[in-house]
């Protein structure tokens, strides 16, 4: 049974991340391409409109997916009712964006974000279908057909998303990206997965699991509007293009940890629900995936914030060089997300929804006091203040985990320190580089190869075990 769940969870997570390398490798290409036929102010009008769709978008998908994941048996009748219930609220959720455009438009003082923010807003539908979709997806490790369906509806959305920038369509060229994505995704999934969406209702499963769905969602919601509200307060005091500036910067590291990230919750919470009645194991499995995570993503957050400058010139252009400074806190923001996300896919997977509420407003009602301090102080310090939140957020998830399953702050910090130690001494090597050659790509090409080179020494050093494991696993597979 355990050696089954393990290769399950090996095999899903090699597609899980597949996934999302090669999907989020193909919508950064078709973005560098964007990038260079569209403004930063057309960027910015678009990162303003998904601060509203975002927010639907939470209450739809997070928590009513996840309600299916961690339930031990699914029957066909509670996925058609999570579906039926997901995309009435989504209508509902719709209707409402609908007839506040206009009023969101006056509060910008730009009237075209009516008509962009109609259309846009049509995705928290589609939402709902590609919810369940993914659920089911996570419950019965499917994630080899999602790594195709996700790939191939990128590929052709960017497609069309870049014909229509270079025709001229503006901010539209990036909602067309947004909608058919959705579109041809659920459309690819439902041919893979055989899984035809029913509208079948019965009130013992919404009773069972939508309440469920809908604690994950509140959770995710005041995460999210945390989120969004930095943009939005960007978007009223600041420009679009400083907008468009601190997304940017906020891109790279985040298309770097969210393809770790991601595959790595959607695969945990899936096998931590299978294993949460057994407390030894789900402590062990915790503790190896925060090492191994750590091991990985501390290196590159800190070989990034080094070659800021040389990346956003070689890929983006002098127009977008102001994003660098926000590219380098974002690697501050960044690298603790997957701790904080792992610690969090633990309360999910043993049904812990009003904690994960709890804790949620607890994290949030600080992060929105740092956030409120920093607004006046300008772009920098909104940023400057995100990061902070996201140290002081992974540091409080993991106080409840100590009591749960034994494994708590001050073992978690343990864990870490090696690879941030590590990861400290490349960030300082790397920052030296650049003085020796002024062109970007010899630059970045140095930076990365002698940081890596750096960290894995400094790791073999100190004996990081994230490395123990890693090298431990490639000798037992040979």
């Amino acid at each position: 049974m355990i050696d089954s769940i393990k290769d399950k969870a090996l095999k899903g997570l090699f597609w899980a991340v597949g996934e999302r390398v090669l999907t989020q490798g193909a919508l950064f290409f078709v973005s560098i391409i964007l990038a260079r036929l569209l403004s930063p102010d057309e960027y910015g009008i678009l990162a303003l409109l998904l601060v509203f769709t975002n927010l639907a978008d939470v209450l739809v998908t997070n928590g009513m997916g996840e309600s299916l994941v961690q339930k031990k048996d699914v029957r066909d009748i509670d996925y058609s009712t999570v579906f039926v219930s997901a995309l009435t609220l989504s209508a509902f959720l719709y209707g409402v964006i609908y007839f506040c455009s206009h009023a969101i438009a006056l509060f910008y003082g730009n009237m075209s974000i009516e008509a962009y923010l109609k259309v846009l807003a049509l995705r928290v539908p589609l939402s709902a279908l590609n919810a369940v979709q993914k659920a089911y997806i996570a419950k019965n490790f499917l994630f080899r057909q999602q790594f195709y369906c996700s790939f191939l509806g990128s590929i052709v959305s960017g497609s069309v998303a870049i014909v229509m920038a270079w025709l001229g369509f503006g901010v539209y060229a990036l909602i067309a990206q947004q909608l058919l994505s959705l579109v041809f995704i659920s459309v690819l999934l439902v041919v893979a997965t055989k899984w035809i969406p029913h509208f079948n209702f019965r009130l013992d499963s919404f009773e069972e699991l939508v309440p469920l769905g809908l604690q994950f969602s509140g959770s995710s919601l005041v995460n999210s509007l945390y989120t969004e509200g930095r943009s939005l307060l960007i978007g009223k005091f600041y420009s679009s293009s400083d907008l468009a500036f601190f997304n940017r910067g906020n891109q790279f590291p985040a298309l770097i940890v969210d393809n770790l990230n991601a595959p790595l919750s959607n695969v945990m919470l899936p096998v931590l629900s299978e294993i949460k009645s057994r407390g030894s194991e789900i402590g062990a499995a915790v503790r190896k995936s925060v090492q191994i995570s750590s091991f990985i993503v501390f290196p590159m957050m800190g070989i990034l914030m080094a070659s800021a400058d040389h990346l956003i010139r070689l890929l983006l252009g002098s127009s977008w060089m102001s994003s660098v400074p926000y590219l380098q806190i974002a690697c501050m923001f960044y690298i603790f997300q997957p701790l904080q996300s792992i610690n969090w896919q633990v309360l999910k997977a043993l049904g812990k929804g009003d904690l994960c509420i709890k804790l949620e407003l607890i994290k949030k009602a600080v992060c929105f006091l740092l956030l409120i301090v920093a607004v006046p102080h300008g772009v920098l310090a909104i940023a400057l203040a995100s990061a902070l939140s996201g140290l002081f957020s992974s540091l409080i998830n993991m106080f409840p985990v100590k009591k749960l399953i034994g494994y708590g702050l001050r073992e978690q910090v343990l864990d870490i320190l090696k690879p941030l130690f590590a990861a400290t001494v490349v960030v300082a090597v790397s920052i030296l580089l650049p003085n020796f050659t002024m062109h970007p790509m010899l630059g970045l090409i140095m930076q990365v190869f002698v940081g890596s080179i750096v960290y894995l020494v400094v790791s073999r050093l100190i004996e990081c075990e994230g490395l123990r494991m890693i090298v431990d696993k490639i000798q037992r597979d040979k």
